[in-house]
């Protein structure tokens, strides 16, 4: 077998073993090995979660020659080594994400044919949001304290005391209502074009008794005139290369930001393109999530800008400036080397 053979059945083999991953995650196997003490077999973990054994030993064992868990020298006793627990938790989670692609392939190959449509949104796809919040709920549940706060540090005391804050495509408000649990003299705003997730957004911020922060759907492109140099601090978050029209979404935060007003963009932001990335398994992952996902939520319109994930950080910083942002910070995050947070101001 040629080197390229081997390449193509190993990507073929890995798409199989992550997609078992996805399932054993959805079924609480992932569960059972993250808490177990010692090796349990296929029965032990089938009778733990109330699961045919057969379907469970097959699983079990796409992961185990895939690499994911151990097994012993019998083949019936399986585990995960403790240091390879938190990331299985978290790669598991990334997983659930191939199974969305599964149920958008019809429709994205249509979308390809210029006789049709060329784009679908985000909610068209059953569980998709609920992915989209547990990624950020397990994978970058610190990310408030490690990705956003330290590259913004000079807001901290203006924060402390009281600002006025807004995130554009909150989704489910993850990251808005730590922040406003945290900031209680600041008052916040959630904005997403989806109605769906707000409903979870204001029913944790209930839960929480947070009397600081607000909801609303809004659109990015054509953001309300009462907002004109209202906020202190915008942000968004995987947001702007999902965008119909991104440079005009960049030009109303811009509007509605005061003089000297901050903005963090924090965004995938691949270096170096298609060629400075070549077996990268982070830029496969996006170049092939961009495809199934990013692509079609901003292709609604013959003229959309259509960016994608993989838009690149060099035309991410081109555009903030034509907007007229002067970046003052970056970051890489610490769960994800492509995602950047570009700290810009007015």
């Amino acid at each position: 077998m040629s080197d390229y053979s081997k390449m193509m059945m190993n990507y073929f083999g890995a798409c199989g073993v992550m997609t078992n991953l996805s399932l054993a995650r959805d079924l609480g196997l992932v569960k059972v090995l993250l808490e177990a003490k010692a090796p349990l077999t296929s029965q032990q973990m089938a009778d733990k979660r109330n699961l045919r054994e057969r379907y469970v030993r097959e699983i079990l064992g796409a992961l185990a020659v895939g690499r994911i868990i151990s097994v012993d020298d019998s083949s019936t006793k399986f585990h995960v080594p403790e240091d390879n627990k938190g990331t299985l938790e978290a790669i598991s989670v990334f997983a659930r994400v191939i199974p969305q692609m599964g149920t958008r392939y019809e429709s994205v190959k249509k979308c390809a044919q210029p006789q049709n449509h060329g784009g679908i949104v985000y909610n068209q796809s059953d569980d998709m949001f609920e992915v989209m919040k547990e990624i950020v709920v397990v994978v970058k549940k610190d990310m408030v304290d490690t990705d956003i706060l330290p590259a913004v540090s000079l807001l901290l005391p203006k924060l402390e005391s009281g600002i006025k804050v807004a995130e554009f495509g909150c989704a489910t408000g993850y990251i808005l209502n730590q922040l406003a649990s945290r900031f209680k003299n600041s008052t916040f705003l959630g904005s997403d074009v989806a109605s769906e997730p707000l409903v979870e957004a204001r029913e944790d911020a209930t839960r929480q008794g947070l009397q600081n922060i607000t909801y609303d759907t809004d659109d990015i492109d054509n953001i309300s005139k009462r907002y004109e140099e209202s906020f202190d601090w915008i942000l968004t978050r995987d947001v702007i290369h999902d965008l119909t029209y991104p440079q005009k979404a960049l030009n109303e935060i811009y509007r509605c930001l005061k003089p000297g007003g901050i903005f963090s963009m924090i965004d995938v932001g691949i270096e170096g393109g298609i060629t400075g990335n070549i077996a990268n398994p982070s830029a496969m992952f996006y170049y092939s999530a961009s495809t199934f996902f990013c692509i079609p939520e901003s292709f609604r319109k013959p003229d959309s800008a259509a960016l994608g994930c993989t838009w690149g950080a060099p035309l991410a910083r081109e555009m903030l400036a034509k907007a007229g942002f002067t970046i003052i910070n970056e970051s890489v995050s610490r769960t994800d080397e492509k995602e950047v947070h570009f700290v810009c101001q007015k």
